[in-house]
């Protein structure tokens, strides 16, 4: 396994090339996602960070155990990355308050997120209804 210092590193890179970062302390493993209207805080203890590089593996991302020696650390940290973009990205309501690592029961750890009151509503139906079905007229 690479250094955790590399890891919270390569994990930053990634996520960096999406989204805009700052307050990064690699020493707690913290630092705050932005987008235009929000911040949201992001907590990889470095205990845990190491924890979750290292339980990664086919399960989780298919063909790992194929891949290069020297690309696995890269493929990991990756897609600890995506993980929290895709958890960024989807917070439609703006409510997104926290990312972290967290351990379940089970031992494995995963990324989780907190969340508050919703700050942004979804846009209300138009006046003109509409809908969608599955049916199709057979051509």
């Amino acid at each position: 396994m690479a250094e955790i210092d590399v890891v919270f590193s390569a994990v930053l890179e990634h996520i960096g090339r999406w989204h805009r970062i700052s307050d990064v302390d690699p020493g707690l493993g913290t630092f705050a996602l932005h987008d235009d209207d929000r911040t949201v805080r992001v907590v990889l203890e470095p205990d845990l960070l190491a924890a979750c590089f290292e339980q990664l593996d086919d399960r989780d991302i298919p063909g790992l155990s194929t891949s290069p020696q020297d690309a696995q650390d890269r493929i990991r940290a990756k897609r600890i990355a995506m993980w929290i973009g895709e958890i960024f990205e989807s917070d439609i309501h703006w409510s997104l308050l926290e990312i972290r690592l967290t351990r379940a029961a089970d031992g494995r750890i995963s990324v989780t997120d907190r969340r508050g009151a919703p700050r942004r509503s979804l846009p209300t139906a138009q006046a003109e209804t509409g809908y969608w079905s599955p049916d199709r007229p057979e051509t």
